[in-house]
């Protein structure tokens, strides 16, 4: 095992900080088809919550979901 003096001089790297990640697109329905949709005819088996930042409803979440 190396001796733990031998590390005193030496200087742990900093973190660089990661880039900044591009922003999510989500894809939106169309306002015409999804007013005409009937949530309540379609049952979510895919756990389609909302992720943070999404902007839908859960009307449209499920309407745009193939999954479900």
């Amino acid at each position: 095992m190396a001796d733990p003096r031998a590390f005193l001089g030496v200087k742990a790297r900093k973190a660089k900080p990661a880039p900044p990640s591009a922003p999510i697109e989500w894809p939106r329905a169309d306002p015409a088809a999804l007013a005409a949709f009937d949530p309540s005819s379609k049952v979510c088996c895919m756990n389609c919550g909302p992720a943070s930042g999404d902007p839908r409803t859960r009307a449209e979440r499920l309407f745009l979901c193939d999954d479900c």
